[in-house]
């Protein structure tokens, strides 16, 4: 394991585990040299799929495990409830909106990964296992929260547009190293993302979102 990959593993609270997949993709971020100085909080590091500098390839995401302080205020902002950290980490920023990807523990104690947009689009679980989450991100959205907006179209396909956003050496390592294919869209993953308007959802992880929230502003919908 690399030196970040060890930083970012030692964040996680108990009841968490870094999966082995976000390991192997955290090693490839050190070993291609990825790692930039974060100006957010000097002295940390973050990773990127790829250089930053224009263009940009592939999905802008920023990949750096809270640390505790941060999550319980992430928590309190979204929850009302600086305790909810013991349930959702976030811990990659999905898009310049400041929306994240996060492990949450669901009710049955099961980790898994999922989206929080900051607007409240696209609260939802991304894929089943970890390696979907890594198979979202080579669809060559430039940023997810945008592609969960739209799950159902493909990236535009101009190939001035492919040759910005798509990202060679990550899409190589990822088929390669796994086996897998890259879905043509999101919807082929997360089959109907809830948007920013949803009353109702099958997600667990909405659910979960708006009964936390629900408990913060004293709300109490009746319950079937």
């Amino acid at each position: 394991m690399g030196q970040f990959t060890d930083e970012m593993r030692i964040r996680l609270p108990r009841g968490f585990t870094l999966p082995q997949e976000i390991a192997a993709l955290f090693d490839w971020i050190e070993e291609r040299g990825l790692l930039h100085e974060s100006q957010r909080v000097p002295g940390e590091r973050f990773g990127t799929l790829q250089p930053l500098e224009e263009p940009y390839r592939g999905a802008v995401v920023l990949f750096r495990v809270e640390s505790e302080e941060e999550a319980r205020a992430y928590a309190e902002a979204w929850f009302g409830d600086a305790n909810a950290a013991t349930r959702v980490v976030p811990f990659a920023r999905t898009g310049a909106d400041g929306s994240y990807a996060a492990f949450w523990l669901d009710d049955e104690g099961r980790q898994r990964i999922v989206h929080l947009g900051s607007e409240g689009d696209g609260l939802c679980v991304l894929g089943d296992e970890p390696l979907d989450f890594l198979r979202l991100l080579a669809i060559r959205h430039n940023q997810l929260g945008s592609g969960l907006a739209d799950p159902y179209t493909p990236p535009v396909d101009e190939p001035d547009y492919a040759m910005e956003v798509d990202n060679p050496p990550f899409r190589e390592w990822l088929t390669s190293t796994y086996g897998v294919t890259i879905p043509e869209t999101i919807s082929q993953i997360v089959p109907a993302p809830p948007d920013s308007f949803a009353t109702t959802s099958d997600d667990p992880f909405w659910q979960w979102v708006r009964r936390r929230q629900e408990q913060r502003d004293g709300v109490s919908p009746p319950r079937p």
